[in-house]
């Protein structure tokens, strides 16, 4: 075997050992962000729902003021729960306290986008792991690389789509007053990063399954 067959191998082996390592690190860290999400430790890990917080503890969220009980420019504060607090500038509604319910409503927002990152991440190690062992140009590679881009193309909008309930319903613990739910698409925010780059990988996908039924072709021919 020559070596420049041997270095591409290599390489590969090493990109599916990194992966995999980087895979466990985000499964370990997102457990221990929703252990501390149920405890009321929001700020951890960028857990604050809508941006950085002060807060040393607690639960917050950024809302739309849409969403909020207002009269004119100010916020009413009669319609907030016993215990939180709201600015506001930025529209952010805060307890200092969180009960158990606002905990786990809390947590529930985590919950969409942190599926959506672990499943891309063991796509990617299982797609790392078998370009390592087969080679890229395989059948296999194509369908992973084509699940990865479907994940997440499809999977970001179901994501996104489920943390904008999960807020509303998050926004429903933190206020006295009720919460329309027809204006969930003011709480919805959607990466077209994430779904630019999924499609690019369906493309890329299909070529490379393109490729491989090329290469089979030609190997049976040989």
């Amino acid at each position: 075997m020559s070596a420049t067959t041997v270095k591409p191998r290599n390489r590969l082996e090493i990109l599916a050992t990194v992966v995999t390592w980087v895979f466990w690190l985000v499964v370990a860290a997102t457990v221990l962000r929703v252990v501390l999400a149920l405890f009321g430790h929001g700020p951890w890990f960028g857990a604050h729902v809508g941006g950085p917080s002060s807060t040393p503890a607690g639960v917050c969220l950024d809302a739309a003021p849409a969403l909020l009980r207002h009269v004119g420019s100010q916020l009413s504060l009669s319609g907030l729960a016993h215990g939180v607090s709201a600015s506001w500038a930025s529209a952010s509604v805060c307890a200092a306290h969180p009960g158990v319910r606002q905990d786990l409503a809390f947590t529930v927002t985590l919950l969409p986008i942190d599926v959506l990152r672990l499943g891309a991440l063991y796509l990617v190690m299982r797609l790392a792991r078998t370009a390592a062992r087969d080679g890229v140009y395989t059948a296999k590679a194509a369908r992973l690389l084509l699940a990865l881009g479907w994940w997440l193309l499809a999977g970001g909008l179901v994501a996104t789509t489920a943390e904008a309930f999960a807020r509303l319903y998050l926004l429903g613990q933190l206020v006295t007053s009720p919460v329309d739910w027809g204006q969930w698409g003011v709480a919805w925010s959607v990466s077209w990063p994430v779904g630019w780059i999924g499609l690019g990988l369906i493309v890329f996908a299909w070529v490379m399954r393109a490729a491989a039924d090329m290469r089979a072709d030609l190997e049976g021919t040989v």
